[in-house]
């Protein structure tokens, strides 16, 4: 009798942390070895170059999906800098945090009568942070080689992928904003596409996907900056024109990416 209690006993203990493993691995792949935790995600002294430039009307309804809307200005934001996120535990699991360069072009929008951005092209120096943005809110994140030099107050950056110059872009600090005016939240939308198993099937998952940017800013310069865009039939950055650099600023920020949700599926429009 008392041999069966402590062989009950064990198996209940050994199934409840079995079943803790799988819960908080259940969140992410590899389900048995999860790369990352639940949200939210936060970065800290963050800096930043942001570009943003005018392009054409043709170049954004290539580029921008419906029933999402561009920008009338037809303009193009571009942010380049080094992002760093701290650790973070979910349950027993410890995720280690990280510091990568990311080159970001989002596009002012609209759906329905929410403005916003919406991501179109983001390249990491380091694969492993694209992971969950991919996976979790369809960041189009891809990796490549990035260096950003800030030589006393001129920053210069360049950007390859697999041999090509993609990106060259130049920011020359000028006035230091004071005091720093906060910028409200706004939406920030990514299509997430992930493709079928089977040949000639359509996407297993065509949606797009929200969530609301939150960023404090801690530091604000404006500048000038110049941009080159280069390409490749992969990555056709060259493609969108750069008619005229609108503005120009560098930025030491806070931030988090939280839940979101999903305010469009094309399979579920289609199969109406």
């Amino acid at each position: 009798m008392q041999r069966r209690f402590w062989v009950s006993l064990v198996g209940f203990l050994l199934f409840s942390a079995a079943t803790r493993v799988c819960c908080a691995a259940e969140f992410s792949m590899p389900l048995f070895a999860p790369e990352y935790g639940t949200p939210p995600r936060s970065y800290h002294d963050s800096k930043l170059v942001s570009i943003t430039f005018k392009t054409t009307a043709e170049a954004l309804q290539k580029l921008v999906p419906k029933p999402l809307t561009p920008n009338k200005d037809n303009l193009v934001s571009l942010y380049i800098g080094r992002f760093n996120t701290p650790d973070y535990r979910n349950d027993d699991q410890l995720f280690k945090g990280d510091s990568y360069l990311e080159a970001g072009f989002v596009v002012p929008v609209n759906f329905e009568k929410q403005s916003g951005g919406y991501s179109l092209a983001l390249y990491l120096n380091k694969t492993g942070p694209a992971i969950s943005g991919r996976e979790i809110w369809g960041f189009p994140k891809k990796e490549a080689d990035i260096a950003m030099v800030d030589d006393q107050g001129t920053i210069t950056v360049t950007m390859e992928r697999l041999g090509a110059m993609l990106l060259q872009a130049t920011f020359r600090k000028g006035e230091k904003v004071e005091p720093v005016v906060q910028r409200p939240p706004r939406a920030r939308y990514n299509l997430k596409y992930i493709p079928s198993v089977k040949k000639n099937a359509p996407p297993d998952v065509k949606q797009l996907t929200s969530y609301l940017q939150e960023t404090t800013l801690k530091e604000l310069y404006k500048g000038k900056a110049t941009l080159l865009l280069g390409g490749t039939n992969v990555d056709p950055l060259s493609s969108i024109p750069v008619v005229e650099i609108v503005k120009a600023e560098y930025m030491i920020i806070d931030g988090t990416v939280d839940y979101g949700e999903v305010i469009y599926d094309y399979l579920k429009q289609r199969n109406k």
